[in-house]
């Protein structure tokens, strides 16, 4: 079981009068929880998006190991482009505000 399955039951909601995306329970979570639950819901949004995107009969492009890869809706994956150094870790940065 993931971490991110522990996390408490967070809902984003858009507000009546403003329009804004709010949530409940979201200012009460730690740092790392609100990480985890944002990185949780990215991961889900973008699943949802690529399957979306191959029933409507759209090709998707994304990175699989060291290539480049565009998946049509038919199954067919074309290689775009290898990529030599695709796990660059960069220097940690510290910005000073």
């Amino acid at each position: 079981m993931s971490n991110t399955s522990k996390l408490p039951n967070v809902h984003f909601t858009l507000d009546e009068q403003s329009g804004k995306p709010t949530c409940n329970n979201f200012a009460a979570l730690s740092r790392d929880e609100q990480s985890k639950h944002i990185e949780e819901m990215a991961r889900k949004a973008t699943t949802r998006a690529a399957k979306d995107a191959l029933k409507n009969g759209r090709a998707i492009t994304f990175q699989q190991g060291n290539n480049i890869v565009r998946k049509y809706p038919d199954g067919r994956i074309e290689v775009i482009e290898t990529i030599e150094n695709a796990y660059f870790i960069p220097k940690k940065r510290v910005y000073k505000i």
